[in-house]
């Protein structure tokens, strides 16, 4: 067995252990790991877009930062890594965010921006490998995520007619104090890891995240549905946001009401997995209707599903298997990070239709793990018990 997964291994907790005493620096890191993530999606696919790259319509800087968070999380050096290099990282992150807009247009600053992609996406990996609190959990208001979008507006909305350059400046501070705040977090006796970010899950529990990231990462394309529809950038943004953070929220307040009603019982995490596969199948049916309204009304679907995905048992194991660490970290890249790339390069020649393809895969994906769960003598469902039973290095 590979040393990061008997790492995992141990430290792994209930997720009803997990960030017990919830602190101040607890909810503040909270809050700062919200801010990094959601400022990945837009600062960088924004960057992408502005600079207007040759080919894969500006989507590569996410697509790396999402791959090396993929391949970097839940790996035993990030395990053992000091806290120093967690803040190291993050600082790194933020003097590259201001030194990126400094360059303004042209290699130079491709390249830079696909630096910056890298320690960033190393960065979050250490941040979610290290975590060991949940936003949502049971009886637990799950405001850190909404307070990040809040403050992320705010610094927008501030920051309003200003150059480039100075917003850049504004997201270097921002950075930085997410920085200072993690490395504080990480440092702490309760901050230390403890539990396992998610190595050994069912590879069902990848098509949610990877239905969210899809739709996060092509926002700033040209020729999505949503500008061909007429929509500003500004709102765009704000409903991707919303989707992404103020959804799960939502859905966590409501199941939170239940369980204040039924303290100890709770909801079925299986039967939240179930719906979330029924939720991504239905959304990439509707997706192919010809309205606006389906459109919308997939998308409303897919980030339904990544809310359903947000109260998943991180340490328990789901029907479909046991994977290792690189399997999944594997598929985990080819439905994420690869379809994205794939999407961009596809998006100037085929338009929307190029996401609605990327999105049907993860589709007919969903489906066929419903199936495996419904008719568990299926074919399909042979072949995934088979792969199971062979022996693991």
């Amino acid at each position: 067995m590979p040393r990061s997964e008997v790492l995992c291994a141990s430290r792994a907790q209930p997720a009803q252990a997990v960030g017990v005493g919830h602190g101040w620096l607890d909810c503040a890191g909270e809050v700062a790991q919200w801010t990094a993530q959601l400022l990945a999606w837009l600062w960088l696919g924004q960057q992408g877009a502005h600079l207007g790259w040759p080919w894969a319509s500006g989507v590569l800087a996410v697509a790396l930062w999402w791959s090396l968070r993929v391949l970097c999380r839940g790996a035993g050096w990030a395990f053992r890594s000091p806290s120093a290099v967690v803040g190291c990282f993050g600082f790194l992150t933020a003097l590259g965010a201001w030194l990126t807009a400094q360059l303004g247009a042209g290699v130079g600053a491709h390249a830079s921006l696909l630096a910056l992609a890298a320690v960033w996406g190393v960065w979050s990996a250490l941040i979610e490998t290290r975590s060991q609190v949940s936003t949502f959990q049971p009886g637990r208001l799950p405001w850190p995520s909404v307070g990040a979008a809040v403050l992320l507006g705010l610094a927008a909305w501030g920051g309003r007619g200003l150059v480039e350059t100075d917003l850049a400046l504004g997201v270097c501070w921002v950075l930085a104090l997410c920085a200072a705040v993690l490395c504080a977090r990480d440092s702490s006796a309760t901050g230390r890891a403890r539990a396992c970010s998610g190595v050994g899950h069912a590879p069902q529990s990848l098509l949610a995240p990877s239905a969210m990231g899809l739709m996060m990462g092509t926002l700033w394309l040209g020729h999505d549905w949503c500008l061909g529809a007429g929509w500003g950038t500004e709102p765009l943004v704000i409903i991707h946001v919303v989707l992404m953070v103020g959804l799960p929220a939502l859905v966590a307040a409501l199941f939170n009401a239940v369980w204040r009603a039924q303290p100890g019982r709770g909801y079925s995490l299986q039967g939240l997995e179930c719906a979330g596969l029924a939720l991504l199948t239905l959304g990439a049916w509707l997706g192919w209707g010809n309205g606006q309204l389906d459109g919308l009304l997939s998308m409303l679907l897919f980030s339904l599903a990544w809310a359903f995905h947000c109260h998943r048992e991180r340490s328990a194991l789901r029907f479909g298997g046991r994977m290792g660490p690189w399997t999944r970290r594997w598929l985990a890249l080819a439905c994420g990070p690869a379809m994205l790339v794939g999407v961009g390069v596809l998006s100037p020649v085929q338009g929307p239709l190029a996401l609605k393809m990327a999105l049907t895969g993860l589709g007919v994906l969903a489906a066929v793990c419903l199936l495996v769960r419904a008719w568990p003598a299926t074919p399909v469902n042979f072949a995934v018990q088979a792969s199971a039973a062979l022996p693991r290095n």
